[in-house]
């Protein structure tokens, strides 16, 4: 998601599907919703339209149909596309056909018994990759009918298939389909890599079967990988924004999900131990915890006992402190032991800022997305337009400053960046300095090696 919206500037609609809560936290779906994606819970639409699916391979061919999209590209979540996928809805057999398949490294042999369980004249063929396919619904829908058929029975067919892959080629056979086979084989990087296509031979897709990226180093080197930095940023970024953990807190009331936003707009404070220095804690929307996460402090959320709102903070498995709100913070004990603890949020005092400066330089980030992470994609833009006001009016480093402080690490990495970058920039009264040393009109020339 971050390397089609941030990297390739991607504006497609984009459908995430998942199985429920033990899939997808909330806070995987913010993050999600903050790269311009709806997140689809399967076991949700399943009680309204059923269907015998249970497992990834076979959600597939059910979040093709049920999508809410006519024209659909499916890709797997281990794929690493090479640039905008958009295009793809131009091509000229895809235009043709309604469909267009991928082929994978090995065929479907005449001998397979796949071709008389499905009533097919015996052939040898290529079989098909779905880490990617391209299709119509409206134009192939029987055929998508009976490739959830086929998912729907996978007992049988899997044993005669490799997974999913091959019941949608099944499909349109069985319907006598017009459909655009990509008539390059993928290269590979066996076992970890499959290279596929577009219709020139050119690489599109990176589809890294044998080499998911990990939340934590190292990663799977390949050698023949393109984009590795722009991943590895993605990977960075979303470090700094989700721990890793598929948390999902219990069932809380409404006053505790309002402590719970009431926190995550503070979201700074200090936590302190007895006889220890403290510890800046970010809480982050969503029950996350940004800086100052540690083993004992992954996650957060509010509960309602009694008449008194706790504040729980947990480990990777369960409650490790639970605090109570003081009229100057919060404070409690360990879950498990005789541990004491506080909260305190940190006041940090604002920058003396020029209301209009600070206020002209939320609307440029805000008008570069700020702060979905897509602005960041925009950084060079937002450094030229920042330069252009810094060069008239002073204060845009205080008011950068004053933004970032209550920015996560990433974000305000970005931001202090681009504020190092202002402070180097020639002022307006540098300009003026500088003026009487600059060029007559018509005294100069220019010169250009057309060559280089």
């Amino acid at each position: 998601m971050h390397l089609l919206r941030v990297t390739h500037g991607c504006t497609l609609p984009i459908e995430v599907w998942h199985f429920g809560r033990g899939e997808m936290s909330a806070r995987m779906k913010l993050l999600l919703h903050d790269l311009g994606a709806d997140t689809v819970d399967a076991e949700a639409v399943l009680t309204s339209l059923p269907a015998r699916v249970q497992n990834g391979w076979q959600l597939k061919a059910y979040a093709l149909m049920w999508c809410r999209f006519e024209h659909v590209l499916m890709l797997d979540a281990d794929q690493v596309p090479l640039g905008d996928p958009a295009e793809l809805f131009k091509w000229d057999d895809y235009r043709r056909t309604g469909a267009v398949l991928w082929p994978d490294c090995g065929d479907i042999l005449e001998t397979n018994p796949i071709w008389d369980a499905c009533d097919l004249k015996s052939r040898t063929c290529p079989a098909v990759e779905s880490g990617q396919l391209l299709i119509h619904k409206a134009r192939h829908w029987r055929g998508l009918q009976i490739a959830l058929h086929l998912n729907e029975h996978s007992a049988y067919y899997y044993q005669l298939l490799y997974g999913d892959k091959d019941t949608f080629l099944l499909g349109l056979l069985l319907t006598e389909s017009a459909y655009a086979l990509v008539p390059h084989r993928p290269f590979s990087d066996v076992p970890f890599c499959l290279f596929q296509r577009n219709m020139a031979g050119e690489v599109l897709f990176q589809h890294r079967t044998g080499a998911k990226w990990r939340y934590a180093d190292p990663q799977v080197k390949l050698p023949k990988a393109e984009l590795e930095e722009d991943c590895l940023a993605a990977l960075a970024t979303l470090r700094a924004q989700w721990n890793g953990l598929v948390f999902t807190p219990p069932l809380r009331s409404l006053r505790a999900r309002e402590a719970e936003a009431g926190l995550a707009a503070a979201r700074l404070f200090h936590l302190r131990r007895p006889g220890e220095e403290p510890a800046r804690l970010e809480l982050l929307p969503e029950s996350e915890i940004g800086a100052g996460r540690a083993a004992a402090t992954m996650n957060w959320h509010c509960e309602e006992t009694g008449s008194a709102i706790e504040l729980v903070i947990s480990d990777a498995f369960c409650p490790f402190w639970r605090l109570r709100q003081e009229s100057n913070g919060w404070s409690g004990r360990a879950a498990k032991g005789d541990g004491e603890v506080y909260l305190t949020e940190e006041r940090t005092p604002p920058a003396p800022t020029n209301d209009n400066v600070r206020s002209l330089t939320e609307e440029i980030l805000s008008a570069a997305g700020f702060p979905n992470p897509v602005w960041m994609r925009r950084r060079v833009e937002i450094s030229a337009a920042l330069g252009l006001v810094a060069a008239l009016e002073p204060g845009i480093g205080d008011a950068l400053a004053a933004i970032s402080g209550r920015c996560g690490f990433v974000e305000k990495q970005v931001l202090d960046a681009i504020a190092s970058e202002l402070r180097r920039e020639p002022r307006n009264a540098d300009l003026r300095a500088d003026r009487a040393n600059w060029p007559m009109p018509g005294r100069y020339t220019v010169a250009a090696d057309l060559d280089n």
